[in-house]
């Protein structure tokens, strides 16, 4: 709990620090307005662990928990003047801050681990086991279908959803484990399976890198001053060491780095 505690207490800092700047840079461009949310979700992780392309591997198997803690700022003011000015952007994005957290554990999936594989190699597949834990926190902008001002005065009571696309760029601190239940890897690596039974091929060190997110989602009226959201997200990380893993041998066919979907819910509240 220190360690996280540690590593929490500054990503806050930069998290409170980004949203400040963000509001007074736009507001002296005219009237904004601050929505504070919150999510949680499943994060689906797709990494070394598993035959590639099988669907267990990548969607049903390396699943987690994922949540998360959003600031939005939106160029313009929900209360309604009919000689407010504005224009398509003010009307159509918003900007997201996120700080979130997602743990997974990893396993192997597929044919290589399967009971009908009764060699050394396969039992050592299926003997690895691992686990990540990844804070994120940064920028994405949302571009939404509706206009923003209207769905967000409650003008028009049809209008019940509002549709978006977002796209940003997350900073990303994240913490691989791994085990064997043949020993300890780090005394004798050959238990591994040969591919990261090379040296410097596994880590279970902490480390920082960037991501690039795309997601799609819709907010839901719920309130006057509150809406629910559904959203999916893809979040591609510009490392392969997520898991810990990253075969050198060219002959292990390691083409991708690591990524995952974070399909999740939330609630916004509407600051003013």
């Amino acid at each position: 709990m220190i360690k996280i505690a540690k590593i929490l207490t500054p990503i806050f800092v930069l998290f409170l620090t980004v949203t400040n700047t963000s509001a007074q840079n736009w507001s002296r461009q005219g009237d904004n307005s601050h929505e504070i949310g919150f999510m949680t979700g499943s994060s689906h992780f797709t990494t070394d662990y598993g035959e590639r392309y099988l669907f267990k591997s990548n969607v049903g198997g390396n699943v987690g928990i994922g949540f998360g803690v959003i600031h939005y700022l939106t160029f313009t003011d929900y209360r309604y003047r009919w000689n407010q000015r504005s224009n398509y952007f003010r009307e159509h994005f918003r900007l997201r801050n996120e700080v979130s957290f997602m743990s997974a554990d990893l396993d192997h999936f597929g044919q290589y681990v399967d009971e009908s594989q009764t060699s050394v190699d396969a039992d050592k597949l299926r003997a690895m086991h691992g686990k990540t834990k990844v804070i994120n926190v940064g920028t994405q902008i949302e571009w939404h279908f509706k206009n923003i001002n209207d769905f967000g005065s409650r003008r028009f009571p049809k209008m019940k959803f509002s549709p978006y696309l977002s796209f940003g760029v997350l900073g990303v601190f994240y913490k691989p484990e791994l085990y064997s239940d043949l020993g300890d890897w780090k005394q004798d690596q050959s238990i591994l399976y040969p591919k990261w039974a090379v040296p410097g091929t596994v880590s279970d060190e902490a480390d920082f890198t960037l991501s690039l997110t795309g997601g799609v989602g819709t907010r839901h009226k719920l309130g006057e001053y509150s809406d629910i959201f559904i959203e999916a997200k893809w979040q591609y990380y510009f490392t392969n060491w997520v898991d810990g893993l990253n075969a050198t041998d060219p002959a292990a066919n390691n083409k991708f780095n690591d990524w995952n979907m974070f399909i999740h819910m939330g609630y916004i509240f509407y600051l003013n």
